[in-house]
């Protein structure tokens, strides 16, 4: 496991905009044909976080609305 250190240090490798190397790393376990397709612009990361947030319930400040509120607000 990387030391406190470490991380900080390969954190400065990535734009995060605030976001945990923690939840940076969650990229590792993706199947590499996805991150090709997301950096070749293949697949709307934003269209695909949208519908996750939907199907939790969540609107787009993490609050639980329901679904298909959640839906509505996030214009699935």
């Amino acid at each position: 496991m990387a030391s406190s250190n470490q991380r900080e240090k390969r954190m400065g490798q990535y734009p995060s905009q605030g976001i945990a190397m923690d939840l940076i790393e969650k990229f590792q376990a993706l199947d590499t044909r996805f991150l090709l397709a997301l950096h070749h612009g293949d697949v709307d990361a934003v269209a695909v976080a949208r519908r996750e947030l939907a199907m939790r319930g969540v609107d787009g400040t993490g609050r639980w609305v329901g679904f298909a509120q959640a839906g509505e607000r996030l214009g699935i």
